[in-house]
């Protein structure tokens, strides 16, 4: 049976419109209280009652009610404040040397890679005959999987012949096995088969140690390698000791304003920066066997020695990892970190006893030779070295030259300084090399302000070598200036002539993304030799690379050791000998008369925060 709905009788229809009313007023005057008193004024309900009027109770309840509420505001903000500053000291500062990056393919180079040449990946380079400089490399999708869809397909040459089987035609390059999977696959088997001359594995331990003969003018540093408590941890110590003083300063600030709950928020997070920066310091001897010498940012003499790096067997390409507190590391570990363990100084003679049987028992006795840039100390700048050989890879010997940059951001017009200061010391150690280390062949790598002193010592070699030859041999292989943070008028008329004479070949990596060489030429200027779009620099005799679009990162600025493109062409341009029109990963871009190339590669999208930026074999 169905029942009707009871209807209210008309006087409790009206009772309740009434209570609705009141209500609705009371929440609405509690709403408008509550604003007056964030504003610092009475409120609706302080009137009505007659508090601030006639009850000195009242009174005290609304002042006390007004500096509740501002404390709590200003005490809210203040906690949002700190939260985000110690964000971005950790981002900022997780790592003292450059992160490496992960390639993907962009949608913004679909058309220029559409428009690039076809490759056949499995097109592999037999040379008919041994030249002088002849380098065999890795069997292309056999003895180095990395390198599998880097062939070269481009009308043959007199003394080359080239061989291929049908497969897709790409330029998409797969990201790198780990350094363990790829010893795996090496042909010969081992990783010795392409580890750098005088290089070592230890499978139990899962690392590789390399070899890096260095030269530098550095000053000793007091402080011996082995002594060194925070090796590996001293941004991680500058970030958390700093990050405790200034929250303790801000603590400090909001006492003298008489605010206690933002006093205590900033003193808990000064009291915990400073625990965590207690923590590096007493737990960063890690249990590594280091001896030998460091060197600070000062000017000293001209030195030589051995330095040992020991790269891990999970290490990948175009990365340098350091220890990182993002992942919660303190302390460096040979099985994840790349590290310095060794750096040894030698007399003249025994460098060069030591340097010439290393480049003997090398394939192709030959040297690859770095001199880093501006913000780069002695340590990072060994570090990079053994980097970049593993990752191209190289089979010869790596060598470093470390000039006295101060290694840090501040120091630019220092190291402005010292990079001419130091012009004289390398101009003499690469006429050591040339002429002392039995080398068939000599590779020059210099980034940045590096370039400066690189470009000045073998414009003054090719002078002297002139003096006595008119048509002097040139005393160098493969010379590539990335990124160079030279003059880029000077570079035109005074420095790539000379260079063409001094070097059987020379390479210039330039790039419109390069936010440092953007700056040099605000603070200079005038453009840089470095950078391209409307600025690039195109001369005889020298293949100009355009390398824009590959690295993502703030700077854009170490890409030569960080891009697996940019080391994919790296190998072949050192290793394969190959010129620019035949390596497939090049297009060519017409300028005037001229010709230079475009990099089609895959720029960083991922950023790894390490403190350094590479796979192994």
């Amino acid at each position: 049976m169905r029942s009707d709905p009871i209807d209210p009788a008309p006087g409790d229809s009206a009772r309740l419109k009434v209570n609705s009313s009141h209500r609705i007023a009371r929440e609405r005057a509690v709403d408008s209280s509550l604003h007056a008193l964030a504003r610092g004024h009475a409120s609706p309900l302080a009137h009505a009652s007659g508090w601030h009027d006639h009850s000195d109770f009242g009174t005290s309840t609304e002042t006390t009610s007004r500096e509740v509420v501002s404390q709590g505001l200003f005490s809210q903000r203040f906690f949002q404040f700190g939260v985000v500053l110690l964000a971005l000291l950790t981002l900022s500062g997780c790592s003292g040397e450059r992160g490496g990056q992960a390639m993907e393919q962009p949608d913004a180079q679909a058309e220029a890679i559409q428009s690039a040449p076809e490759v056949d990946p499995d097109v592999t380079v037999v040379p008919d005959a041994p030249s002088e400089f002849s380098v065999l490399p890795p069997t292309i999708g056999q003895g180095d999987p990395q390198f599998a869809d880097s062939a070269v397909e481009s009308d043959p040459e007199p003394s080359m012949a080239f061989s291929s089987e049908m497969a897709p035609r790409s330029l998409a390059l797969p990201p790198p096995p780990p350094m363990a999977a790829r010893v795996a696959e090496s042909s010969p088997p081992g990783p010795a088969a392409t580890l750098p001359a005088g290089a070592t594995h230890d499978a139990d331990r899962a690392f590789a140690t390399v070899a890096v003969y260095y030269a530098t003018d550095r000053q000793r540093d007091s402080v011996a390698l082995s002594a060194y408590n925070v090796t590996g941890n001293r941004d991680a110590l500058v970030l958390l000791g700093g990050s405790s003083i200034v929250f303790l300063a801000l603590a400090g600030f909001s006492v003298l304003r008489r605010r206690p709950q933002a006093a205590l928020g900033f003193s808990t997070f000064g009291v915990v920066a400073a625990l965590a920066a207690s923590a590096v310091l007493l737990s960063g001897t890690a249990n590594i066997e280091k001896h030998g010498v460091t060197y600070n940012a000062a000017r000293g003499t001209l030195v030589k020695g051995i330095a040992e790096v020991t790269v891990p067997d999970t290490h990948q390409r175009g990365m340098v990892e350091r220890p990182s507190l993002l992942r919660f590391e303190i302390r460096e570990d040979q099985q994840e970190h790349i590290v310095l363990t060794s750096a040894v100084e030698l007399s003249d003679s025994d460098f060069e006893r030591q340097l010439a049987e290393t480049v003997a028992l090398s394939p192709s006795q030959d040297l690859l030779v770095f001199i880093h840039g501006y913000n780069v100390d002695f340590q990072s700048a060994i570090r990079r070295t053994a980097q970049i050989a593993v990752d191209l890879p190289f089979e010869g010997v790596p060598v470093c030259y470390s000039w006295p940059s101060q290694g840090t951001l501040l120091g630019y017009t220092v190291d402005e300084n010292n990079a001419a200061w130091t012009q004289t010391h390398l101009k003499q150690f690469l006429l050591d090399l040339a002429h002392q280390s039995g080398a068939r062949s000599i590779n020059v790598v210099a980034h940045s302000m590096g370039n400066r002193p690189t470009t000045g010592a073998l414009v003054e070699i090719g002078w002297e070598e002139r003096q006595f030859d008119t048509e002097p041999s040139p005393l160098f292989d493969r010379v590539v200036l990335a990124a160079p943070d030279v003059d880029a008028d000077r570079f035109r008329r005074d420095l790539a002539p000379a260079l063409t004479s001094i070097a059987e070949h020379v390479t210039l990596y330039a790039s419109s993304d390069d936010q440092a060489l953007i700056a040099s030429k605000q603070v200079h200027g005038y453009p840089r030799a470095g950078e391209s779009g409307d600025d690039i620099v195109v001369v005889p005799g020298i293949e100009t690379i355009d390398v824009s679009g590959i690295d993502l990162s703030l700077l854009g600025h170490s890409y030569y050791g960080d891009a697996p493109s940019m080391l994919q062409d790296l190998y072949q341009l050192v290793r394969n000998r190959l010129p620019a029109t035949q390596r497939p990963q090049l297009i060519p871009r017409p300028l005037g008369a001229l010709t230079y190339w475009q990099l089609i590669g895959q720029p960083a999208v991922r950023q790894r925060f390490s403190a350094e930026s590479s796979s192994i074999k």
